[in-house]
């Protein structure tokens, strides 16, 4: 894993290059939020457990965009000096 968390945008979730591979040697990257991959469990060089439920990444994805539209409001807010 890889962070890359340079060049976001406020509030916006620090993402992690994920790079899996199978079996057969095929080779598939990707970027995924950090903090779904530390809610999983799973830390650089682990396998990629088959009993992920993608309930759980749906209901991560919509928490983190409510979170992402809350942190970009309140910087919006900070730089019309708003919230002060």
């Amino acid at each position: 894993m890889d962070d890359g968390d340079e060049e976001r945008l406020p509030g916006e979730p620090v993402m992690t290059a994920v790079t899996l591979e199978s079996d057969l040697g095929e080779i598939l990257q990707f970027q995924m939020p950090d903090n779904w991959l530390r809610i999983q469990g799973l830390k650089e060089g682990e396998e990629w457990p088959e009993d992920i439920e993608e309930e759980n990444v749906e209901a991560l994805k919509a928490k983190e965009q409510a979170e992402w539209m809350e942190n970009y409001y309140h910087a919006l807010q900070e730089l019309e000096g708003e919230d002060e």
